[in-house]
């Protein structure tokens, strides 16, 4: 039978609210800093944008955007919504970073 450590509740502990609020940061600073994740948040903007308008309008390849929208879905910066790509809070909160 294996003991249960101190190290096991460090590395299952969440982060307290300071960690957290970092990390969001963090996060929010890793999307807005690359040129293509913030290209595709001005693209979809304050009304959506589906997939086909986005290829589109940014002239990207399928397998790029994927790469790039799955991030953004995955960070909750972007939500799919009746076959529109629409930003979340944070997601808007970067658009008005960048206008």
């Amino acid at each position: 039978m294996v003991e249960k450590d101190d190290l096991d509740d460090v590395i299952m502990a969440k982060p307290g609210p300071r960690e957290a609020k970092k990390m969001e940061h963090d996060m929010l600073n890793r999307a807005a800093s690359n040129p293509v994740r913030r290209k595709i948040i001005k693209e979809i903007g304050i009304y959506g944008a589906s997939k086909e308008e986005l290829l589109k309008n940014l002239g990207m390849q399928e397998t790029a955007f994927k790469f790039q929208i799955d991030y953004l879905l995955h960070q909750e910066l972007v939500k799919e919504d009746s076959g529109k790509y629409r930003l979340t809070d944070k997601g808007l909160e970067i658009l008005e970073m960048h206008r």
